[in-house]
Formats: structure tokens, sequence, C-alpha cells
């Protein structure tokens, strides 16, 4: 025979926390069917989208880290002050200054 535990006794962190902490891994692992899972398991127990959303948003940010190191990389290896590997820079393409993007931009 077989008992369930709850999780928060385990771990300290409620079935909430854990079910956001799966739904920001599920993003940074492109997980789509963990992603919809925790989604739906988030609604169950009554999470606003904005508290999803929060997740994700924090979830994309860590995942964007490693983009921009590479980014700067390639830039700075790979071309002479051209912009984003050689192209336009968003910013430019828009009528601004490189850079001009925020920190968003992978081109400053």
């Amino acid at each position: 025979m077989t008992t369930q535990t709850d999780p928060q006794l385990e771990t300290g962190l409620s079935e909430i926390t854990l079910n956001l902490i799966a739904l920001g891994a599920a993003i940074g692992s492109n997980a789509e069917r963990a992603f919809r899972a925790h989604q739906s398991r988030l609604e169950a127990l009554g999470v606003s989208k904005e508290t999803m959303i929060e997740a994700v948003n924090m979830a994309l940010r860590v995942k964007g880290d490693p983009h921009s190191i590479m980014m700067a990389l390639a830039e700075s290896t790979l071309t002479e002050g051209g912009g984003c590997c050689g192209g336009g820079c968003a910013c430019e393409d828009a009528g601004g200054q490189k850079g001009d993007c925020g920190e968003d931009c992978d081109c400053h």
C-alpha cells in the first residue's frame, strides 16, 4: 500500500509554489507538455494568469542570459562593430542607435 504525502510537508513549499517552479522549468527546457500540465494544475488551484506570467517572465529572463552572452561573444569575435552578428540591430532598424532597445537588446 502506497501513501501519498503532502509535498509541502516534504519540502516546505506549497503545491502552488512547486507548480510555479515547474512552470518556469518547463519554459527553460522547452517542455511544452510539462508547461501545459503545470498551467492546468495551477489553474485548478486558482492561481491567476498574472501570477503565472510572472513565473514565465522570470524563467525567460534566466533563460535569456546564456543567449545574450553567446550573442556578445559572436559579435565581438566575428564582427567589427557591425551590429548583431553583422546584421542591422533592431534599434537601428527602428531609426535609433545601437543599444537603444534597452536591456533586452543583444546589440549593446
